[in-house]
């Protein structure tokens, strides 16, 4: 049976890319299994540093590429919401 437990070792790869990319590394959300019997891949959360959200990757497809890849999708889906939010609010004060 393979383990589905994160070494140490592979963790100190995931914090550097993690690193690399700019992230802020969180930890390892540790493979699960469900109920019918397969296995959910572990999970490496890490912060984006902009806004503080936390963000996740699976392990298989952690890279320093795909790290900020995720962070910067993330960071333009607050930057979207933020200018909505500011539309929206300036539009309830010029209506007064």
């Amino acid at each position: 049976m393979a383990s589905h437990t994160v070494s140490h070792s592979h963790e100190i790869f995931y914090r550097t890319m993690v690193d690399l990319a700019g992230g802020r590394y969180k930890g390892i959300f540790q493979a699960i299994q469900r109920k019918d019997g397969t296995w959910h891949e572990a999970l490496c959360l890490f912060d984006s540093p902009q806004t503080g959200s936390t963000l996740a990757l699976p392990v298989s497809q952690v890279s320093a590429e795909n790290v900020r890849k995720k962070i910067a999708e993330s960071n333009a889906l607050f930057e979207e919401f933020a200018e909505k939010a500011c539309t929206r609010v300036l539009r309830q004060f010029s209506a007064v």
